[in-house]
């Protein structure tokens, strides 16, 4: 069958102004509210810049930002079904005591990069130094799995240390007392502590790859049900990544001023990882190399004879709706 010239513009015609109904519908579509919980970890708190400059507003979205102290109640607010994704890190993900809900992992925020550590007494230089020491790191928090990591990095082993299983309050108070040689810290607080008992930062998380690994965590049925929020939530912050590199001034002002304290400790916490843009996410989502982060971090935990919480192997690496959000950007 032949068609003339005519009638093959015609129909090219057609669906030319075909997709642009559909770009058109797409974009006026209603979307649905998103609630995301998080706490004050530079690392993701960042997010506020979108806040702040109506970047959610732009791409139609309805976005409330819930604040919590605890993690775990972070997490267990998504997995609830309370709010609908939670940042916040991979290892207390892997330790969430909520078996009726399996959670995805959508997006890399940050990977530490010398942000969490380990500080000590004076006198006290390396890790090779702490067989026999007294360390606190709270049982089954983010602290628990820095120590399991430093000491893992080190070549020692869990029962040649005693955890003395407190806060990082606490800890930095027993260790300015005396009463604990080292503490497992993050910035800005292990700087500060460090300098004001003249002490000594003896492992940072520089040191390996480390699972502490922050990001966008959901439930399946979130997927399922808010795929065009979740995907327009990830280019904002693939844009609040674009302005950290190109303005980071402007954003660490803002995000300061949300979070009531000085532009210069926000920057000090956030200078030490590696922040989630397209590329970080391209490597840890897409190319799987978070699948071994997450191996690694069960064999520690699984291996840590005083775990008493749940370890979770069922981490689900969901790529496919950044992926969609970088295409579509």
């Amino acid at each position: 069958m032949k068609y003339s010239l005519k009638k093959l513009l015609g129909f090219g015609l057609i669906l030319i102004l075909t997709a642009i109904a559909l770009i058109s519908l797409r974009s006026k579509q209603v979307l649905q509210p998103l609630i995301v919980g998080m706490n004050d970890w530079p690392g993701y708190s960042v997010i506020l810049y979108a806040e702040s400059k109506g970047l959610f507003t732009k791409r139609g979205l309805d976005v409330k930002l819930v604040h919590f102290e605890e993690q775990n109640d972070n997490l267990r607010a998504t997995m609830r079904g309370y709010q609908d994704a939670s940042f916040a890190p991979l290892p207390q993900a892997m330790q969430l005591d909520f078996p009726q809900d399996t959670p995805e992992f959508i997006l890399v925020a940050d990977v530490s990069a010398g942000s969490d550590g380990i500080v000590a007494r004076p006198g006290l230089n390396f890790m090779s130094q702490m067989p026999g020491k007294k360390i606190s790191a709270r049982s089954g928090s983010l602290a628990h799995v820095i120590l399991l990591e430093a000491l893992w990095a080190n070549d020692l082993d869990l029962d040649e240390v005693e955890i003395i299983d407190i806060s990082n309050e606490e800890g930095v108070n027993h260790l300015k007392n005396g009463s604990i040689d080292a503490a497992v810290l993050w910035d800005p607080l292990l700087e500060k502590t460090a300098e004001e008992i003249g002490g000594n930062i003896i492992y940072t998380t520089a040191e390996i790859d480390s699972m502490v690994v922050d990001g966008l965590i959901t439930r399946p049925a979130v997927v399922e049900e808010k795929q065009e929020e979740l995907i327009r939530f990830i280019q904002v912050w693939l844009e609040v990544m674009d302005a950290v590199e190109t303005n980071p001034e402007e954003v660490f002002t803002i995000v300061a001023q949300q979070l009531d304290v000085p532009v210069e400790v926000f920057v000090q916490g956030f200078q030490g990882m590696i922040h989630g843009d397209r590329l970080l996410n391209e490597k840890m989502l897409v190319q799987r190399q978070l699948e071994s982060v997450i191996s690694r971090g069960y064999r520690l935990l699984l291996e840590s004879y005083r775990h008493r919480l749940i370890i979770r192997d069922d981490i689900v690496i969901n790529s496919r709706l950044f992926s969609q959000a970088v295409e579509r950007s």
